[in-house]
């Protein structure tokens, strides 16, 4: 049986070889380009579903939102939560301790700017992304009729991103999930990104 820290760490890892295998099917030469330099303003609307987790902790992250293409920037409304309950124990009082089932959501604004140096004649690009999540964390637990962890929070991230087509990305990176005092805050991020266009073609 396998552990399940593990069992993500694998999908995960398929997942990326099987966007990476179909992605360079097609080839392209590469060709290194500024990425600070913005060509002309290409909004779309976008959709983003992803995960962000570690051995401790696995929240799912939806999103809706702005896609900006021409300047390589996002601002979308994302939800994230954990899936399942978790057992935690914390300090009611001086000696006294519950072990409750814990379930979190968070609900933010996410801010990303995205620098890639990288073009291939197959209209993929990769390069480096940075984030921001400015939101709203808080905890329900069995038991007890109060939510509990409220914060507003700032959640900062960064990695690697590879738009691989005319109308999707895949970011991998860091990000500083600290709301949470029942987790480890060093989380892994794995984001895909669909823009929707009309006058679009994949």
């Amino acid at each position: 049986m396998i552990p399940p820290h593990y069992r993500k760490a694998l999908l995960t890892l398929l997942t990326l070889c099987f966007l990476l295998v179909n992605s360079f099917k097609s080839t392209g030469q590469p060709i290194l380009t500024n990425p600070l330099a913005g060509s002309y303003f290409q909004p779309n609307f976008g959709i983003n579903l992803g995960t962000f987790f570690n051995h401790e902790d696995f929240l799912f992250d939806f999103g809706l939102g702005l896609e900006e293409l021409g300047y390589d920037f996002s601002a979308t409304f994302n939800g994230s939560f954990r899936p399942y309950y978790k057992k935690v124990v914390f300090e009611e009082d001086e000696n006294l301790f519950y072990q409750v089932q814990e379930k979190v959501l968070q609900f933010s604004i996410d801010l990303e700017k995205r620098f890639y140096f990288i073009h291939f004649m197959n209209s993929s690009k990769i390069g480096l992304y940075a984030m921001m999540k400015f939101g709203y964390f808080y905890g329900t637990y069995k038991g007890l009729k109060e939510n509990r962890n409220k914060t507003l929070s700032l959640t900062p991230g960064a990695g690697l991103s590879w738009q691989f087509s005319k109308i999707s990305r895949l970011n991998l990176g860091y990000l500083y999930f600290n709301q949470n005092p029942y987790a480890d805050p060093h989380t892994i991020n794995l984001k895909l990104s669909m823009f929707i266009n009309k006058d679009q073609t994949p």
